[in-house]
């Protein structure tokens, strides 16, 4: 695969640019088609930034099973006085 990397027509820097769909003489990096002010009205930006949230898994274990030993524990520590 190969990348060909050209000048942004806005910010001048050599990174992949795409061709803007607004403004058809303008080829825009990532940074400048996100940060555009006419972002809002493009019908279709060429560069699009998805954000994507990983839920945390905490392995839960079952309170029944907690409550039960909690219990048990009281009930033989009150036994053991006797």
């Amino acid at each position: 695969m190969t990348i060909y990397w050209e000048r942004c027509s806005i910010c001048g820097k050599y990174e992949s640019t795409r061709q803007c769909v607004m403004f058809p003489d303008i080829m825009t990096c990532i940074h400048c088609c996100v940060a555009c002010i006419n972002r809002d009205r493009c019908p279709k930006p060429v560069w699009i930034v998805e954000v994507k949230h990983r839920k945390l898994v905490v392995p839960k274990r079952p309170v029944e099973d907690i409550k039960k030993k909690v219990m048990e524990e009281l009930f033989s520590k009150l036994g053991a006085d006797k």
